[in-house]
């Protein structure tokens, strides 16, 4: 399906949205995007978007752990989570010398992948890493399920919400982040928050 194919319903959505927001029932960012000239689709959309060339139709998503930053970007080797958790997220890797989130959307760009002429063992450890890494990303779906309909109980539950107007309500910040990632990981973090 190229961009000028739509359905009646998704034809009066875009004439209703005007700029990039956050469709409040999905969690999706979806709209016009202003230097691409692109529409970025969500999933609850009757046609989405595919755009040629591009490993995913998307410039940018809520950050997958905080929901307030944005992160992505049209390739399988962008990072799902905002710069505040990125950062916290490779803070933390320096002080417990591993990192409690994978958050790249590719599972090589968390270190984790079978080299072809590596040893039986190698293999069976890098599997198991696999595996955790699916559960990595398990247990932040889990963890959306919880904190995105928290943020999003502010709004009308069948809005389009710009971007602007829910990073107004919901700011990101490295403060924002370290609480968010202290409650995901369910402990304290050995970090202080900015002032």
């Amino acid at each position: 399906m190229n961009e000028r194919q739509f359905s009646a319903t998704d034809t009066a959505l875009r004439k209703r949205i005007t700029e990039l927001s956050v469709h409040i029932p999905c969690g999706g960012l979806r709209g016009p995007l202003e230097r691409s000239g692109r529409w970025q689709s969500c999933l609850d959309e009757d046609y989405p978007v595919i755009w040629e060339g591009h490993d995913v139709a998307r410039e940018r998503d809520l950050c997958i752990v905080c929901f307030r930053g944005t992160a992505g970007g049209s390739s399988r080797w962008a990072w799902l989570a905002c710069a505040d958790c990125s950062a916290i997220n490779a803070a933390l890797e320096r002080a417990w010398g591993f990192r409690p989130l994978a958050l790249g959307r590719h599972s090589l760009m968390n270190g984790i992948g079978i080299r072809g002429d590596a040893s039986p063992e190698v293999v069976k450890q890098q599997a198991a890493r696999l595996i955790e890494f699916a559960k990595s990303n398990g247990g932040l779906h889990e963890w959306r399920s919880k904190e995105y309909p928290r943020l999003a109980a502010k709004f009308d539950p069948l809005a389009d919400i710009p971007l602007w107007l829910w990073q107004q309500e919901w700011p990101p910040s490295r403060r924002a982040s370290i609480d968010v990632i202290s409650r995901l990981l369910g402990c304290e973090l050995p970090l202080h928050p900015p002032k």
